[in-house]
């Protein structure tokens, strides 16, 4: 992804080359003010990230997931559908269960869509502050899920890859969305579609979390 301006959040990253049932597979849906009051729900996010990264699923399949009644999925989905975040998978529904997909890649939020966001919109920038901090509480929670785990996994591999850093770094606005872009498209190189084979053995899921940020993120003038 690339943008002008910040805040900005997605999940995962477009890839040229199609999977089998997506609809849109090249492209990711820019989050305008409508399709935000449809997301922002921490389980909403949770279910629309799992059918964009492991592929379609039902609402059965995706409560045992995340630990909620086929009842909650359910109406959850049926919300995004709405959406237009997903649809119904009919090529693999048997009469008794409804299969759903994703319509897209990912998803992405911006400011910067034209005639979409008006800064002076209080209600709209509250919406995107509640997806924003729903975003960034699942990233938190991630992290503290492996340090939770961390004695446990080095017994298993003491030579485990994962990490998390940070840089001081000096950067223009210009040297920063430079940055940004080459560190997506390095990512994009590693993605692959829900269904692919795994390249070598010993492949496990993994996700790469990346921030960049000013370091003194400036008071609101009064």
């Amino acid at each position: 992804m690339s943008d002008q301006s910040p805040p900005r959040a997605r999940g995962g990253t477009g890839l040229p080359s199609p999977a089998p049932g997506w609809v849109d597979p090249c492209h990711d849906v820019v989050l305008t003010p409508e399709r935000l009051r449809g997301l922002v729900h921490p389980v909403r996010i949770r279910l629309l990230r799992l059918l964009q990264v492991d592929g379609p699923a039902t609402a059965t399949g995706l409560a045992h997931r995340i630990g909620e009644s086929s009842g909650v999925t359910s109406y959850h989905l049926r919300v995004l559908a709405e959406h237009g975040f997903i649809v119904e998978d009919t090529a693999r529904g048997n009469g008794r269960d409804r299969w759903w997909r994703a319509l897209h890649h990912a998803t992405e939020f911006t400011f910067r869509v034209p005639g979409e966001f008006d800064p002076s919109d209080t209600e709209t920038v509250e919406l995107a502050e509640q997806y924003l901090h729903i975003a960034v509480e699942g990233y938190y929670q991630r992290m503290l899920g492996y340090v939770d785990g961390l004695a446990a996994a080095r017994e298993e591999s003491p030579s485990r890859p994962w990490q998390f850093s940070d840089w001081a770094l000096r950067l223009s606005e210009g040297e920063a969305r430079a940055l940004a872009e080459e560190i997506n498209a390095l990512a994009a190189r590693y993605r692959r579609e829900p269904g692919d084979p795994d390249p070598q053995p010993g492949t496990v899921r993994a996700v790469l979390q990346f921030q960049l940020l000013p370091d003194e993120i400036a008071e609101p003038s009064s």
